[in-house]
């Protein structure tokens, strides 16, 4: 007992020194001024997510928040929210917080020391004139980055070059709006000059009317909209594939979230680079390197890319797109796509010839195979019906037998009372010695029949009962599609081999299975089920055969195992006789119980093979034993 509590101690101690030692896991919180599910903020989440889990620092843990400041903007709100993450996180303050877009930088800036005191800011998607009139604050570092809409729109102009208008499509948003302001004033300064509007918050749903019928002249710049002239919040990348849907123009962005919606393209702001790029910074953070000695990055390389089947749809020539920009979503032409599926067309003709040559001899081979499996059934079927003849005829046989010892025993009797001096009875004597020789004679046919009906020997041998429940699931695979039934398999591992007859015990499983598959007859078919389960259980191996039909009946279950009783209309009633008559023949027992969630359990266990019964001699088996009736 002392010796025990020693070992216990001593495992809760290491433990606890293993858990002392394993690495606390770091946080990271990516805080999004936005909707967390928004697409950029998706993209630049997951870019974040998958640099630092790829930079080996140890177990972190990650976070994401959105402030939703598009839809929600006010001071009480932001309260609120602060309020909110500190107690979420008060317990699980972040090592890194990554700001996403200035609103993000602006809110940390208002309410870090109320949070999270300790944890260093990256920032991305910030304007560089955020710190023109303040320095960085000495626990944030990022990248700063303004939006480029000159150059999308020298792009849009040499694909549209007798384009003279340019229409600006944005939101009602605070934010929206002054995106659209910044964008016209950058497009003013265009050489040569173009005209520029802009049209912000109009509902999607009216995208049709406004600017479905706009003129070929003109050039479409989708900047973001997430609210509408009716103060109803709205997707900005659903905004824009409505919009390059409905316009009759090309429609230019500057964000690489829009593209691939029928957007036509520009120079774009690259969220996966930032997110890399923030990642960047972040890891250096986690490995030990302050925050302050990292600098801030300006900007980052623009994305040029445009979407091939936007170029198609307006008959844009490929040739007219200024060099270093990326083709996307190209459709490769039929050649390009097929090649080599057109140059093997002759070789592929000859394959499939042979194939379905081969394909109809292995069908005509695989249906002689079937008709001779069906044969083969047959065959065994008539055996069985032997079989149950030779049972049958010797029973009749033990029943006639007695009447007909009861004749020969009268006949005696009257030769013995009609004395042979007497010359009067000498017919009737002759009369009964004819009958007494006709007794004998038939005495004789039967004595012959149950000789011939009776016990036969053969060699006990060693049986894997696993294999024998194998075989008689491939055996009955036909019955089993008849009957509607789904047969499943329930083997157990390192089955020790049990002492039996492999054929003998083969006709038991078919006839308990067979019963099975009759007993769900009135069961709706998805839930026809049948299992045989093996199992090992000290010195005997077990198999059980459960059915989901309506079970055994109270008053049958007495009477289950003897000879002649039936539930079935046209059945004979000698199945479970002859499997119990096999079954304690190899020294086993057979069982019939009702399965707890329904139906009926048939099972039976046999001892094991041990190596000295290898030269024992056989045992008697019943003849007749091949009857699959219950």
């Amino acid at each position: 007992m002392r010796s025990v509590l020693t070992c216990s101690l001593a495992a809760l101690a290491l433990a606890a020194v293993t858990r002392a030692e394993a690495p606390q896991a770091r946080r990271v919180l990516i805080l999004s001024g936005a909707e967390v599910m928004l697409p950029a903020g998706q993209t630049l989440d997951a870019t974040i997510r998958g640099v630092l889990t790829d930079s080996a620092l140890g177990p972190l843990e990650f976070y994401s928040e959105g402030i939703d400041a598009y839809r929600f903007h006010s001071e009480e709100y932001e309260r609120e929210f602060a309020s909110f993450l500190r107690r979420k996180y008060q317990d699980r303050e972040p090592v890194v917080v990554f700001a996403l877009t200035d609103i993000a930088l602006h809110f940390l800036s208002r309410y870090r020391d109320r949070l999270w005191p300790d944890a260093a800011v990256v920032f991305t998607n910030v304007e560089s004139k955020e710190f023109e009139a303040r320095d960085r604050p000495p626990w944030a570092t990022g990248i700063v980055d303004d939006e480029d809409f000159t150059r999308t729109a020298e792009l849009a102009r040499r694909l549209q070059p007798n384009a003279r208008r340019i229409l600006i499509v944005g939101g009602s948003g605070e934010r929206e709006t002054t995106t659209s302001e910044r964008a016209l004033r950058s497009l003013r300064d265009l050489r040569p000059p173009i005209e520029v509007a802009v049209r912000s918050g109009v509902p999607i749903e009216d995208f049709p009317n406004e600017f479905g019928h706009l003129s070929r002249d003109t050039i479409v710049l989708f900047t973001m909209m997430f609210r509408d002239s009716e103060g109803r919040s709205i997707v900005s990348k659903d905004a824009a594939r409505a919009l390059a849907s409905a316009a009759p123009v090309p429609v230019y962005c500057v964000y690489s979230s829009y593209l691939g919606v029928g957007i036509i393209g520009g120079e774009l702001f690259d969220f996966e680079f930032a997110g890399r790029t923030a990642a960047e910074m972040g890891a250096r953070i986690l490995k030990g390197e302050p925050v302050a000695s990292i600098p801030i990055r300006d900007g980052s390389p623009r994305l040029r890319a445009v979407d091939d089947r936007a170029l198609r749809r307006f008959h844009i020539p490929e040739r007219l797109l200024p060099e270093g920009y990326e083709l996307r979503y190209r459709q490769p032409s039929f050649w390009d796509q097929y090649h080599w599926r057109i140059m093997a067309v002759v070789i592929a003709v000859a394959a499939e010839t042979a194939l379905l040559i081969a394909l109809l001899v292995e069908r005509r081979l695989r249906r002689r195979a079937q008709d001779e499996s069906r044969q083969r059934r047959r065959e065994l079927a008539q055996a069985a019906r032997l079989a149950t003849m030779g049972q049958l005829a010797a029973s009749i046989s033990h029943e006639i037998n007695q009447p007909l010892g009861a004749i020969l025993a009268n006949a005696e009797a009257g030769e013995m009372m009609l004395a042979p001096t007497n010359g009067e009875f000498a017919e009737i004597r002759q009369i009964l010695q004819d009958i007494r020789r006709d007794d004998q004679r038939a005495s004789d046919v039967v004595q012959r029949v149950r000789r011939l009906a009776g016990r036969r020997e053969i060699e006990m041998k060693a049986v894997d009962l696993n294999a024998v429940v194998e075989t008689v699931v491939r055996l009955l695979r036909h019955e089993a599609r008849r009957h509607d039934v789904d047969v499943e398999k329930d083997l157990g591992r390192d089955l020790p081999r049990a002492r039996g007859d492999e054929v003998a015990l083969q006709q038991v499983l078919i006839n308990l299975a067979m019963n099975g598959m009759e007993a769900m007859a009135e069961v709706p078919a998805d839930r026809r089920r049948l299992i045989l389960q093996t199992r090992a259980a000290g010195d005997r191996v077990s198999v059980r055969v459960s059915d989901s039909g309506k079970g055994i009946a109270d008053e049958d279950r007495p009477n289950l195992f003897t000879s002649f009783f039936t539930t079935k209309a046209n059945g004979v009633g000698l199945g479970l006789a002859i499997c119990r008559s096999i079954v304690e023949a190899h020294g086993g027992r057979i069982a019939a119980a009702n399965a707890p969630g329904g139906g009926a359990t048939f099972s039976f266990s046999l001892p094991v093979w041990k190596d000295e019964q290898a030269d024992e001699a056989g045992v008697a088996i019943p003849a007749g034993a091949a009857i699959p009736s219950r």
